[in-house]
């Protein structure tokens, strides 16, 4: 049996990223990744990738992999706070062979993980940053800025935004969490396309 702490702020987030009922029923979910030393929360729908740890401090035990449906995610997201600054207290996971079970403020919710392998998100992830421009889709830059507003890291929705080597561009919202956002594919952007509004403006020749 494993004991999992989790962010409830860090799901809320990482539930914008979550697929809805997509063919892929893997990614109907998030996935939860957990050791001793290390807890992280994983979510994709394919166009975008969000990922957020927590370092444990003694309270995990076991590794666990899992991922969690978004059925379960939506219910432990509805339970009100029963006093202030009951929001920073993490969802304890509990595992079992047939079950699990999520609590938090005296709420429970028992639920089976979605019995699947969820893709291997590392390999999303640039290795480093460029200058190099792409299109994205602005839909998925609104579900950034709802994060970074549920996650504290601006009450506008600000976030650090960085360029991938391979035109993905990384959303930085803590040295904890980020996001990777897929590039539309169909047509590339260049800072020479608007060099034009650095010039005067062109007359007719006398």
């Amino acid at each position: 049996m494993a004991t999992i702490h989790i962010s409830r702020n860090k799901l809320k987030a990482a539930a914008y990223f979550s697929a809805r009922e997509d063919i892929r029923f893997y990614l109907n979910g998030v996935l939860i990744e957990s050791t001793p030393m290390q807890t992280r929360i994983v979510a994709t729908d394919g166009h975008a990738l969000f990922c957020a740890k927590d370092d444990a401090k003694g309270e995990n035990v076991d590794s666990f992999v899992g991922i969690v449906p978004n059925g379960t995610v939506k219910q432990i997201l509805a339970w009100k706070a029963p006093y202030k600054g009951a929001a920073d207290l993490p969802v304890v996971i509990t595992t079992a062979e047939t079950e699990q079970r999520a609590e938090w403020c005296g709420n429970t919710a028992v639920f089976k993980l979605i019995d699947a392998k969820f893709p291997e998100y590392a390999k999303v992830v640039p290795a480093e940053v460029s200058g190099k421009a792409s299109h994205i889709d602005p839909e998925l830059l609104m579900r950034c800025k709802k994060a970074a507003e549920v996650l504290g890291t601006s009450k506008l929705g600000h976030f650090a935004f960085k360029q991938g080597g391979d035109g993905s561009a990384i959303a930085v919202f803590s040295v904890e969490a980020f996001a990777v956002v897929m590039p539309l594919r169909g047509g590339e952007a260049d800072v020479a396309d608007v060099a034009w509004a650095r010039e005067t403006l062109p007359v007719a020749a006398a």
